[in-house]
């Protein structure tokens, strides 16, 4: 574990208080809507509650309602189900979250010392094929979606079925620049490498990688290669770095391999195109340093000790991606 100075420990507890933690991406819907646990109450299982997420600073936390393979039959209908679940736990604890659906949302939460619930759809199967389905999921709170997991759709193909080196298909075209029309956060989580590069040429906004790591810790196509680390940042996008490092069978992961990790991207891109996507909830396991939300505080202790200035832990910890929320919302 990190050994800092108490001068250290001091400046890291006051930039923790004082920063927007936003952590862009966990899966923790899909335990709520399995009846496992709720949002309200402290659990001993999974990553992420709001007890916990008060307990770790985080000011702002990302949603995802995952489509999961067996829900594509019925994929509307399922999304539908997982955003009424989320908002109806939201609303339940809204003494301290509130929902999110615009970067001024986001910043009265905050101001009001509440974590900002931003709403996002991991999958573009929730559409069925169905643009307007977009500006219906926007009126209930949805800001970002991601346009693939890892199957193709009818978007684009997905980081795990890439055979046919397919990109973005035309309704992809028209779902990108519907979901701009709207304000919603373009999100190439998981798209194939050929979709990730058709979709930059169609996008007139920043995007993010809401999770995702360099490819240099894992050659798979879910993970990102420096040009593509580069390309995002050239647009003044996000990527945030995930905690997952044991997708497809990689090590274990650990406090010390995100702030590696962070620093990768700082050194190829700059600090302005990072930010944290925890993926928690998305995984079994505990990462050692950051077991839960509740353990945030490390990453902002990792960031001093390694040598990075007040004014770039406050974009890494969340300043980034709110800049580009408001930046497409606007």
């Amino acid at each position: 574990m990190l050994r800092l100075s108490e001068e250290q420990e001091q400046r890291a507890l006051r930039l923790h208080r004082e920063s927007i933690i936003f952590d862009a991406h966990c899966d923790t819907v899909l335990q709520v809507l399995e009846g496992k646990r709720t949002l309200g109450e402290r659990s001993g299982e999974g990553h992420v509650d709001i007890p916990r997420l008060k307990a770790g600073g985080i000011k702002a936390q990302v949603f995802a309602v995952f489509v999961r393979p067996e829900w594509y039959g019925d994929a509307v209908h399922a999304t539908l189900k997982g955003i009424v679940v989320l908002t109806r736990e939201i609303k339940k604890n809204e003494k301290d979250i509130m929902l999110a659906q615009s970067f001024d949302d986001a910043k009265k939460a905050i101001n009001q010392g509440k974590v900002a619930a931003f709403i996002s759809i991991e999958g573009g199967e929730a559409l069925q094929g169905d643009l307007d389905m977009l500006e219906v999921y926007a009126k209930m709170g949805v800001s970002s979606i991601i346009l693939t997991w890892n199957n193709r759709n009818a978007i684009a193909d997905g980081a795990g079925d890439i055979r046919s080196n397919g990109g973005l298909s035309s309704f992809g075209v028209e779902v990108i620049k519907e979901m701009e029309r709207l304000g919603m956060v373009v999100d190439l989580a998981h798209i194939s490498p050929k979709g990730f590069w058709d979709a930059l040429e169609v996008c007139e906004k920043p995007v993010i990688v809401s999770h995702a790591l360099p490819r240099k810790f894992m050659d798979i196509p879910r993970n990102l290669d420096d040009e593509q680390i580069k390309a995002v940042a050239e647009r003044g996008g996000v990527i945030g770095v995930s905690f997952y490092f044991t997708s497809y069978g990689g090590p274990k992961g650990s406090l010390e391999k995100v702030l590696d990790a962070i620093d990768y991207i700082v050194d190829k891109a700059g600090v302005d195109c990072v930010g944290i996507g925890s993926d928690f909830d998305g995984f079994d396991g505990k990462v050692e340093g950051l077991e839960s939300c509740e353990k945030f505080i490390n990453i902002t202790r990792g960031l001093v000790h390694r040598g990075y200035s007040d004014e770039d832990i406050e974009k890494i910890l969340g300043g980034n991606f709110m800049r580009v929320y408001e930046k497409v919302q606007s």
